[in-house]
């Protein structure tokens, strides 16, 4: 048997929430937000899904990975 995703960022703050929606409307990349944020691309990546699937954020022209602001 296998736990995956252990080490993983599940608890955000709404004040991250906010922050992460603005750089990810911004076109901010995926490695950028991970730094500001001191957690894994993976963590953002999750995050994406996370808000996405909720209708909090949408398509935007860079995709997940982003890089319009590095």
């Amino acid at each position: 048997m296998t736990i995956i995703l252990e080490e993983r960022k599940f608890i955000w703050e709404d004040a991250e929430l906010r922050e992460f929606r603005e750089m990810w409307e911004q076109g901010d990349s995926v490695n950028k937000m991970a730094k500001r944020f001191r957690c894994k691309e993976i963590d953002i990546a999750m995050l994406v899904l996370d808000q996405a699937e909720k209708k909090l954020i949408r398509s935007r022209p860079a995709g997940l990975i982003g890089g319009v602001n590095q």
